[in-house]
């Protein structure tokens, strides 16, 4: 993954394989180094998911950074004197007056070159576009990151966008512009993912095993079995969080381990069930049963 020499890159996925954790380790790891700015949607939080704030977070962030601050801190915050209702005001004019301008401002009053640009922190992390609940805020961010990164100059940041591929976000990115500064990647085929969870539902079935000590001990060494375990892979559809529950449920003290897996491969799905993820929402259902 080439973050440095790409202007825009998405990476995307179904829900569950992991970009969040991507997005989350890439900020960490580059922290002191590439990273500018970080903003990660979600759908629950009222105060990330929308963009109502974005603009003011990512300026925010490189106002106060140990790299950029010192660069940047004079003219955001001379930005925020001039106009104190910049707050307020619609997203084009936050973008323009709190991060395009001083950007600009450092290019042309401290002569800041293009060279000199590529030794600061120039990444920006934003992580669930898809979590933004206004659908059309979605592609107005991107075509916004798009205007600029096609202007002349263009804004010296580069983005790692992490989302599910809905069609409003795919065809955003389809737009010509993108062509030339776009680059993106499908995690559930980069990662293999279905690789990864087989290798992680065997790694935690075998500590089921150990763990239920007593209640395991007559059954088969190679527990639950490569078909069962194939069966799940299949029925994870590329989604983690599907591997995760199963072996929370699965695992659970107050049950027996091969009864609770008996029960989930059971579980069938009818023709008119209508779901994105019906296996994922079936395993739902017969977990909150059980509780209920």
């Amino acid at each position: 993954m080439s973050l440095i020499s790409t202007s825009i890159y998405w990476l995307y996925g179904a829900a569950g394989v992991g970009k969040s954790a991507v997005a989350q380790t890439i900020s960490e790891k580059f922290a002191a180094s590439h990273l500018a700015a970080t903003f990660f949607f979600a759908r629950a939080d009222p105060s990330r998911n929308n963009l109502t704030s974005f603009f003011t977070t990512i300026s925010y962030q490189l106002a106060t950074s140990p790299t950029l601050g010192p660069l940047l801190k004079y003219p955001i915050d001379l930005a925020v004197r001039e106009n104190p209702s910049i707050v307020h005001a619609v997203l084009e004019e936050q973008f323009r007056d709190l991060i395009v301008l001083p950007c600009i401002w450092l290019t042309t009053t401290c002569r800041l070159t293009t060279e000199q640009w590529k030794d600061l922190p120039r990444l920006i992390v934003i992580d669930g576009l898809d979590e933004c609940i206004d659908i059309a805020s979605q592609e107005r961010l991107l075509s916004i990151i798009r205007q600029a990164k096609t202007a002349t100059p263009p804004l010296p940041f580069e983005f790692l966008i992490c989302s599910r591929p809905e069609p409003r976000i795919r065809n955003a990115f389809r737009h010509q512009d993108f062509h030339f500064i776009l680059d993106c990647t499908d995690i559930g085929e980069s990662f293999e993912s279905g690789k990864d969870i087989a290798r992680f539902l065997r790694h935690e079935f075998r500590k089921i095993r150990q763990e239920h000590g007593q209640s395991m001990a007559y059954v088969a060494e190679d527990w639950p079995g490569t078909s069962i375990i194939q069966q799940l892979v299949e029925k994870a559809c590329g989604q983690f969080i599907y591997a995760a529950t199963v072996i929370k449920y699965v695992g659970d003290y107050d049950g027996f381990p091969v009864e609770r897996l008996e029960i989930i491969q059971k579980i069938t799905v009818p023709d008119d069930f209508n779901s994105p993820y019906p296996d994922l929402d079936l395993l739902y259902m017969q977990i909150l049963s059980h509780i209920l």
